[in-house]
């Protein structure tokens, strides 16, 4: 475990600042995030049984800055620090402890970090298998659902990206279905690709949801359809809509058809739903195993990375949510 100077290179694997040696990189490894606080535990704990299920191995990673931590009593500067690198090695040592006895002392890596959490499990996405975070949102307001780690990590993660929300630990099973957002975009069939690979490994249904909201386009925004759609929508508002229901589940049915194809063992269905696409897949995925959404982050700046609709799915699901970039 590396200590108070160690740190993570760029291939996400220890190092010590001491010698500059480092050890084989494995690029199969999982990567939590856990800071000992309450939002941390189910993330720790749903990283610990992932990695027991898949035979991978495990990275535990905990940061710290000095800057914002309470002064520890009257001891000067260099004794604060210590004591504070003291503190944070006893918290990945109890975790690692933890992680141990289901995995074993071979596969559990516990590494302490002075620096920003997000930066540095960002950095070890680069040859990771999956970094996991765990969630601080306690409302259902939009700006206090999803902590900074959290967004910052899965609009920046370089690998899937899962967030674990709540308490219950929900992995897919036979009872635990995995749900999956799709639209005709190239990141959603990444992450059917991806989502249909796990339900396969787990022996999970493989659900797939498609939103589409033809009520909102015309009746809030009728004025936006002969530019979007064609003029078409402007003779015949009900028809399109029809159309739009029409072609939204032949859309469905076929990648359901296709992943089945790829997949005989694979029991994949599927339904369309006239609603917000974040917000739809969130309700689809209520009591999943894993909710799997693909992004389409654009930009350089940490708004536009993540994508408003897996933005929406994490603030709103209540299982895991796995981004796939």
């Amino acid at each position: 475990m590396a200590g108070p100077s160690g740190r993570l290179d760029m291939e996400g694997t220890p190092m010590s600042e001491d010698t500059g040696s480092t050890a084989t990189p494995d690029p199969r490894r999982i990567v939590v995030g856990y800071s000992g606080t309450e939002g941390s535990e189910p993330a720790l704990g749903w990283a610990i049984e992932t990695a027991r299920r898949e035979g991978r191995p495990l990275t535990i990673l905990h940061c710290y800055d000095v800057a914002h931590v309470p002064v520890l009593g009257p001891a000067p500067p260099d004794q604060q620090t210590e004591l504070i690198a003291s503190a944070a090695d006893e918290v990945v040592a109890a975790a690692v402890e933890r992680a141990t006895v289901v995995l074993g002392a071979e596969r559990v890596t516990g590494v302490s970090v002075l620096g920003g959490a997000a930066g540095e499990l960002v950095d070890a996405s680069e040859a990771a298998h999956l970094v996991v975070t765990g969630s601080h949102g306690r409302g259902r307001l939009l700006a206090g659902l999803l902590g900074s780690t959290s967004y910052n990590v899965t609009a920046h993660a370089r690998c899937p990206a899962v967030v674990v929300r709540g308490a219950a630990s929900l992995h897919p099973d036979a009872t635990h279905r995995v749900v999956v957002g799709i639209d005709d975009s190239e990141a959603a069939l990444h992450a059917l690709s991806r989502a249909a690979e796990i339900a396969v490994v787990a022996g999970a249904q493989l659900h797939l949801v498609r939103a589409i909201h033809p009520m909102v386009d015309l009746h809030t925004q009728p004025e936006l359809g002969p530019m979007v759609y064609g003029e078409a929508y402007a003779i015949d508002h009900a028809r399109f809509a029809d159309e739009l229901r029409t072609y939204a589940a032949d859309s469905a049915g076929e990648l359901a058809e296709r992943t089945t194809a790829e997949h005989p063992e694979l029991d994949v269905s599927f339904e369309v739903v006239e609603d917000s696409p974040g917000l739809a897949i969130a309700r689809a995925g209520e009591g999943a195993g894993l909710v799997v959404v693909g992004s389409r982050g654009r930009g350089g700046f940490t708004g536009m990375l993540l994508g408003s609709e897996s933005h929406t799915v994490i603030h709103h699901a209540t299982s895991p949510v796995m981004v796939v970039r």
